[in-house]
């Protein structure tokens, strides 16, 4: 018998064994199609030996050459020749399978080794067999992200071109030039506002709030898409806005530049109001003058805390 097979016995039977390639064997362990309590003759010690006892079989060794089997004191298994009709081989180990199953055994005779019938080995899948296939092409969740960059890309380039670049460009020849602000169109496609951002700088105080909107207000270009101003102008120091004044008003205060800073402070708490739409001063008739005043000082400090470090 070839050191590359191995004689199984079936488990309850005593009729009949079966040879079996080693690496056949081996794969059918590693699935569980043979239990480590099946008995496979060992050359080396002239008897039956479960599959526990032959690490060299188990999944966690590796398969090493088969050794030198020593002299036997007994007869060595013989293998019998019976025809078996033809089996398509398949990377499954289908004659394993069989052995787990159960198959008719013939009893040894006494004093002698078991003889087996020869099986049809199976063919034991090669890494060829198991490539995995990856499917060409670009899911259209990709294609959908994709044009949502682009798009992305596309507003906020034009936004850079004819908003933010003439705006800031402008307000470089003020005394404000040292001042961080960059506008762009309301939600980056609304050509009727526009959304300018002025981050919190110390060279902005509440003496000079009202000479630096004028400087804005000045600087803000004309709509890209023709009509003049726009409908709204939003002030924040963040991402979105917190104050907008009309675009009608916006322009008034561009004008204001020879006006005096109480002036121009009226106006504007006047004019402006809130992300909502709604005046910053209530208006109430019932207040007194006292009251009225103290809350329009509220209002203006608020509104400087926004845009003053």
């Amino acid at each position: 018998m070839p050191d590359t097979h191995l004689i199984l016995h079936v488990k309850g039977t005593e009729q009949e064994t079966t040879s079996l390639p080693r690496q056949v064997v081996r794969a059918a362990i590693s699935q569980g199609q043979i239990t480590h309590s099946q008995l496979i003759w060992s050359t080396i010690d002239n008897a039956w030996k479960q599959v526990r006892e032959l690490p060299q079989l188990l999944p966690s060794q590796k398969l090493a050459p088969a050794p030198v089997p020593r002299v036997a004191t007994g007869t060595l298994p013989k293998v019998v020749a019976t025809p078996q009709p033809q089996v398509a081989a398949t990377p499954r180990v289908a004659v394993a399978k069989s052995v787990a199953a159960g198959m008719p055994v013939a009893r040894a005779a006494s004093g002698q080794a078991p003889m087996a019938v020869r099986a049809v080995p199976a063919k034991v899948a090669s890494p060829n067999d198991l490539v995995v296939q990856e499917e060409h092409g670009i899911h259209p969740l990709k294609w959908l992200c994709i044009g949502v960059g682009i798009l992305v890309l596309f507003l906020v380039g034009m936004n850079y071109l004819v908003v933010d670049r003439p705006f800031t460009s402008r307000m470089g020849t003020t005394s404000y030039s040292n001042v961080p602000v960059y506008a762009h169109l309301g939600a980056f496609m609304q050509p009727s506002v526009i959304v300018i951002h002025i981050p919190g700088s110390a060279s902005v105080t509440e003496s000079n709030l009202s000479d630096f909107l004028v400087a804005l207000a000045r600087s803000t270009p004309d709509s890209p898409f023709g009509g003049g101003g726009y409908e709204r102008v939003a002030l924040t120091s963040g991402w979105t806005g917190q104050y907008s004044f009309s675009g009608y008003a916006w322009k008034q205060l561009g004008g204001m530049a020879q006006d005096d800073e109480s002036q121009r402070k009226e106006f504007i708490l006047e004019q402006m109001v809130n992300a909502s739409g709604e005046p910053l001063i209530s208006g109430n008739a019932n207040l007194s003058d006292d009251a009225r005043q103290a809350e329009r000082e509220n209002v203006w400090k608020r509104f400087v805390s926004q845009f003053a470090r």
